[in-house]
């Protein structure tokens, strides 16, 4: 339980309650199992995104060199090596910024949910206004039936013409 909203307090941007709940999940659980060691991952992720570089790394080391998991053990060499790896050095204008939405957003627009009941609305006027349909006009143009445009329909034509031709071949 703790665990869980360890992972939604990371989720949501709130570190040092993701510390503190994953710390507390820690203290109910075996470090040894593979569930503790789920839990020390992602303590160790909260560890980094709070800014507490030094004791990221211990755990990730601490894991990768005494957990008797495997898998715990790639998990935290990988991300010991991308936490390890150099910093890229990236000035103001290369960076992507983007804006909030609170501070631009325009409430005169309708947001997606109000299109798609919008969209809705404008279809079920047009179908309303739609003229009576011309059948006249089905007659002259003439589009072949789903099946007989399959191409499995074809083999078993073909198939079928063949086994006729071997019959008759063969009737003798």
């Amino acid at each position: 339980m703790m665990f869980q909203m360890g992972q939604r307090a990371y989720g949501k941007g709130m570190y040092g309650k993701a510390v503190e709940l994953l710390e507390g999940a820690l203290t109910n659980v075996s470090k040894v199992s593979l569930f503790g060691g789920e839990i020390q991952l992602w303590l160790a992720m909260a560890y980094d995104a709070h800014n507490r570089h030094g004791d990221c790394i211990t755990l990730y080391k601490i894991l990768e060199k005494t957990h008797p998991f495997a898998g715990i053990r790639k998990k935290a060499a990988g991300l010991r090596y991308i936490l390890e790896a150099p910093k890229l050095k990236i000035t103001e204008d290369e960076m992507v910024t983007i804006p909030l939405l609170n501070s631009n957003y325009d409430s005169s627009k309708s947001s997606w949910s109000q299109m798609y009941v919008n969209r809705k609305k404008k279809t079920a006027v047009n179908k309303e206004t739609t003229p009576t349909r011309d059948y006249f006009s089905d007659f002259l143009v003439w589009n072949p039936p789903r099946w007989e445009r399959s191409p499995y329909f074809w083999v078993g034509v073909a198939m079928w013409l063949t086994l006729v031709g071997v019959a008759l071949v063969f009737q003798d």
